[in-house]
C-alpha cells in the first residue's frame, strides 16, 4: 500500500476514535457556588473580612458568624455552652497563639479543656469530634487566620501540657 494510503487510513482511524461514541452529553450545568450555598442555607455564612478577629458585636471572644452557627445547631445548652467555649479557644489560638510561646501554650490549655468539656456533653465520640473539626474550619476560614493558626501551631511545637481529669467545662 503506498505511503499516502497509510497516512490517510491512519489519519481517518484516529478521528474516528476521537469522535467518542455514544457517550451522553456532559453535564453543563454549573456547580454551586460557595456564596450560592451559604444563600440556600446549605453552609453557615462565614465572615471573610481581613484581619484575624472577625466582628464580634456581643464581645464575647467569639466571631458572629460563629456564635450564629452555635445558636442555630441543635443541641442541649451544656454542648452549647461547650461549643462557645471552644470557639473562644480557637479564636485565641488565632489572634494571640502565634504571638509567643507562652501564649501558644495558653490558648492550647483553653482548647485542650474545651475539648474536654464537648466530650462530657456530646451524645457520642463522633458528634463531638465533628463539631470540633467544624469549628476549627470555621475559625481558620481565609488565608489570614490559616497563616495565624499554622504559627500557633508551630509554636507548640515540642510542647508537653497535662490533661485535667475534671469534665473542662468553664463555670455556668
Amino acid at each position: 500500500m503506498p505511503r499516502s494510503a497509510l497516512c490517510t487510513l491512519g489519519l481517518c482511524a484516529g478521528l474516528l476514535a476521537a469522535c467518542g461514541g455514544e457517550e451522553p452529553p456532559a453535564n453543563d450545568t454549573p456547580a454551586p457556588t460557595v456564596g450560592d450555598l451559604e444563600s440556600q442555607g446549605q453552609l453557615p455564612t462565614l465572615d471573610r473580612s481581613a484581619g484575624l478577629a472577625g466582628p464580634d458585636a456581643g464581645g464575647n471572644g467569639i466571631r458572629d458568624d460563629i456564635d450564629a452557627w452555635i445558636a442555630g445547631r441543635q443541641a442541649t445548652p451544656e454542648l452549647r455552652a461547650a461549643l462557645a467555649q471552644l470557639a473562644r479557644a480557637y479564636q485565641a489560638s488565632v489572634v494571640r497563639g502565634s504571638q509567643d510561646a507562652a501564649a501558644a501554650l495558653d490558648a492550647a490549655a483553653q482548647s485542650g479543656q474545651a475539648i474536654s468539656c464537648i466530650m462530657t456533653h456530646s451524645a457520642s465520640e463522633a458528634e463531638g469530634m465533628q463539631a470540633m473539626s467544624v469549628l476549627r474550619k470555621m475559625t481558620a476560614n481565609t488565608r489570614e487566620r490559616v497563616q495565624a493558626y499554622l504559627a500557633y501551631a508551630r509554636a507548640l511545637d515540642g510542647a508537653v501540657m497535662a490533661v485535667s481529669d475534671k469534665d473542662g467545662c468553664d463555670a455556668q
